[in-house]
């Protein structure tokens, strides 16, 4: 049916329904049912309808996964990830280390100045004693003097005996202050130890929390490029089925 035909014969009609109203009326385009008339044939008709509504067949469809692979830079994604995560981190890892480090300054800090004050309590106290000694004795030599017993045997005795009684105070004080400073040092050493160890958790721990901040961001990047990804697809499909049919 000729263009022609259509605009007289088919007025207001579509063009597929005209062309099988012809095909089933082959009359009214001046044509027969049967014979080799002249004109339009049946089967040329036929084809022309066929032809037509296999033009409104939608064409199949190329798959979006071959017209646009998905693909995610996952190298990029962590380097993006790692650059937003590592300043938090290292700067949570710094600030602690510079409260370990405040911390163990000031416990040496205080070490020797318990050292010092023990030191400072020595000497003071083995110069009193000294003077008391040297005090004692020189009572003594006066005693025996004043009654003429200067030479005489008890007095070393005596002597011997105020001696022997500084040097066990002596040995005894020294014990103490010995144990004192060895405990004050021991201490001192198990906080920097305790200290140590915690630093050590902490930046453990520190680290691996980092390590899975920046994978939990280069899985969120991966999911955002995958939904991007489907939102386009689901574009690319509505298009071809619907765009495609009425374009």
């Amino acid at each position: 049916m000729t263009d022609q035909q259509f605009q007289q014969i088919y007025p207001g009609w579509g063009r597929t329904e005209a062309e099988a109203d012809a095909a089933a009326h082959p009359e009214k385009l001046g044509g027969s049912s049967g014979g080799d008339g002249g004109g339009t044939s049946v089967d040329d008709i036929l084809n022309s309808a066929i032809s037509a509504m296999t033009a409104l067949v939608p064409k199949p469809v190329t798959p979006y996964d071959e017209v646009n692979p998905f693909f995610f830079d996952e190298e990029l994604a962590r380097r993006a990830s790692t650059a937003e995560y590592t300043p938090y981190y290292n700067e949570m890892l710094s600030d602690y280390v510079t409260k370990v480090e405040t911390t163990k300054s000031r416990s040496e800090e205080d070490m020797n100045r318990t050292l010092e004050q023990l030191e400072a309590g020595k000497e003071y106290y083995m110069g009193t004693q000294r003077r008391l000694l040297d005090r004692a004795v020189k009572n003594v030599n006066e005693g025996y003097a004043g009654r003429g017993l200067f030479f005489a045997g008890a007095r070393p005795k005596d002597i011997g005996e105020l001696e022997k009684e500084y040097d066990a105070d002596k040995q005894n004080y020294l014990t103490d202050y010995k144990y004192q400073k060895t405990g004050t040092k021991l201490q001192n050493q198990r906080g920097l130890d305790t200290l140590n160890t915690e630093q050590e958790t902490y930046t453990r721990d520190t680290e691996r929390e980092k390590k899975y901040a920046i994978e939990g961001g280069v899985l969120q990047r991966q999911g955002e490029v995958r939904d991007e990804y489907e939102a386009s697809r689901q574009k690319y499909y509505d298009n071809a089925n619907y765009g495609g049919l009425y374009s």
